[in-house]
């Protein structure tokens, strides 16, 4: 099988593959689980930061994670459980926008104009998903730019609420500001 190059024709192996994926994703979320359930019984198991997949891996996600938690690279929150999920909540584990009209020469995965649109961004995404009923948190990649040469994989995105040397993007800063003062109303709507 590592010899073969050649894609199965999904028309007429369809069906299997997504019986292969299915086994596939509920073995490892049962086994990461159980791994942790055993180690420390009275600890939430968030999964495994899904970014792309199957419909079966979120299924089998649901099914033995306390929250599933996704990676989304939008400007607005969309994934939620597909149908015939366990009702768990959500989390987003990252997001970023970049814009090059300061900073380093790469926007990262979703790219804006400007850093007003970056902060405009920012806002929409964060309130997509306190309006999202099954979202219970979003975290922000990452606290300050990357390096101009690059991690070692030579990743070097604009995407930080600092720069490079230390200093606040304010129109990221003002966003985050205003979002998370309005969080609780926005939420709750009190």
């Amino acid at each position: 099988m590592l010899a073969v190059t050649n894609l199965p024709d999904e028309k007429r192996c369809g069906a299997d593959l997504e019986g292969f994926h299915t086994l596939v994703a509920e073995q490892y979320f049962r086994t990461v689980r159980d791994a942790v359930k055993a180690a420390a019984p009275d600890t939430l198991y968030l999964g495994s930061r899904i970014a792309w997949g199957a419909p079966s891996v979120y299924r089998a996600a649901a099914k033995y994670c306390d929250v599933v938690s996704v990676n989304t690279y939008q400007k607005r929150v969309t994934k939620d459980l597909p149908e015939g999920s366990e009702d768990k909540p959500m989390i987003n584990g990252e997001f970023h926008f970049g814009a090059l009209d300061r900073g380093l020469f790469h926007t990262g995965l979703v790219a804006t104009k400007s850093q007003e649109e970056r902060a405009a961004c920012y806002s929409a995404f964060v309130t997509s998903c306190l309006t999202h009923p099954r979202y219970v948190g979003t975290h922000w990649f990452q606290w300050r730019d990357q390096a101009l040469t690059g991690r070692p994989d030579g990743e070097n995105y604009q995407i930080g609420f600092l720069t490079v040397t230390d200093q606040p993007y304010p129109e990221l800063v003002e966003a985050a500001r205003k979002v998370g003062a309005a969080m609780y109303e926005t939420r709750y709507g009190k």
